[in-house]
């Protein structure tokens, strides 16, 4: 075989492609986290919440972390990504939230048993969801409160939270994207009680 042929072999082709893939930094995985706010020292709640379903906008709605890094410019690196889906992840983290400020274990995030009836269902619609280059995270969300029974909205609520980037890279981006979550919470919290 002359070294022109070996060039175009196969095995040369899977053997460069292999080496690329060892060479390379790999993946990194995150996820949105709860805080650690523990439920009030008051008697539990018996009430029961559902959360979600939460509808993200297509921009963010992938496998990677998005970042804004100029006005009408945003990156999308392919080695930084969530270590799951991040509608579910966002809805799980928020019902978590939300059940440490309302004092109770009884907050399930969509999709929930078709058994269970909750008193009231928050519906979420996040407009954006992203950590700014040399500023803040944002997360511009609406939502509403349901009646579980007649699914007629009790409250409504719009707002855009931001928090900042306490430390640098995409650490810090998740850690403040997870203040974010916990920021709306608390606004919910305020309506159901």
């Amino acid at each position: 075989m002359t070294p022109t042929n070996l060039k175009s072999s196969p095995v040369v082709a899977i053997l460069a492609l292999i080496l690329a893939a060892c060479s390379s930094t790999g993946d990194r995985f995150y996820m949105l986290t709860a805080d650690s706010k523990l439920p009030s020292s008051r008697t539990s709640s018996d009430l029961v919440l559902g959360v979600g379903p939460v509808r993200l906008p297509d921009y963010i709605d992938r496998a990677e972390l998005v970042f804004q890094s100029g006005p009408n410019r945003f990156e999308v690196p392919p080695e930084h990504r969530w270590a799951g889906d991040l509608e579910q992840s966002f809805s799980s983290v928020l019902a978590t939230n939300i059940g440490h400020r309302a004092n109770t274990a009884s907050v399930y995030s969509f999709p929930w048993e078709p058994s269970l009836r909750p008193r009231y269902t928050v519906p979420v619609r996040v407009h954006q969801f992203h950590a700014l280059s040399g500023g803040d995270a944002i997360l511009e969300v609406s939502w509403e409160v349901l009646d579980g029974v007649s699914k007629e909205a009790v409250y409504r609520g719009s707002q855009t939270f931001t928090e900042a980037l306490c430390q640098e890279g995409y650490d810090g981006v998740v850690a403040a994207e997870s203040r974010l979550v916990a920021q709306l919470a608390d606004a919910i919290n305020a309506m159901i009680r």
